[in-house]
């Protein structure tokens, strides 16, 4: 089962120099990284202003799997998608 977040919760990242997370901030503890399993970018118009999102599929060393997003254009990340 898959928790679609109903507003995407903002997240602290630390990334490499290639973008790709090491780590995430959330619910006051850090949790690491360990498998990328997907990356994908999502690029459109949206009432005449652009969109950009940089999307990941990671799992941390909690054991959970995270759909997280970098908005490309204010270099936030977010999370919007727990699996379980």
């Amino acid at each position: 089962m898959t928790k679609l977040m109903e507003k995407p919760e903002e997240l602290k990242v630390t990334a490499n120099m290639d973008g790709v997370p090491l780590s995430l901030f959330r619910n006051g503890s850090s949790e690491r990284v360990t498998k990328v399993y997907q990356r994908w970018r999502v690029v459109e118009q949206w009432w005449g202003e652009e969109i950009s999102k940089e999307y990941f599929m990671v799992k941390t060393g909690h054991g959970l799997v995270y759909d997280i997003y970098r908005d490309v254009l204010t270099n936030s990340w977010y999370l919007s998608r727990i699996h379980d």
